[in-house]
């Protein structure tokens, strides 16, 4: 749950003119000071960031996801999986040999195991 700031509009407001007038950070954060405690660092950083956004010098933009998209493989009639980039995800080339393993315990999953 996001906690409200301690420093309102009109305060970010003064901040970024202090800033574009070059004033020192280590001033600014003494000036906007809150019970006698200056402004950390960090504090300085989001409330500026707040004071750019409030004035639209930089837009704040939803971030967007791309779905990671899974890799399907088909089996084909005879029984054959189609793994079309085996090489390129395995490393192993043309003519390596597998042996297929049954699923141990609670698992469900089937195991390719090199033969050497």
């Amino acid at each position: 749950m996001a906690r409200k700031s301690k420093w309102n509009e009109e305060d970010r407001k003064s901040l970024l003119k202090m800033v574009q007038d070059g004033v020192a950070e280590q001033e600014i954060r003494e000036t906007l000071a809150y019970n006698g405690k200056p402004m950390t660092a960090v504090e300085f950083a989001q409330q500026l960031k707040m004071a750019m956004v409030d004035s639209g010098q930089i837009k704040q933009a939803a971030k967007t996801k791309t779905a990671v998209q899974a890799k399907v493989y088909e089996v084909t009639a005879k029984g054959r999986l189609s793994i079309t980039d085996f090489e390129e995800v395995t490393g192993f080339g043309v003519g390596a040999k597998f042996a297929l393993e049954k699923p141990r315990g609670k698992s469900k999953s089937w195991r390719l195991v090199p033969v050497d």
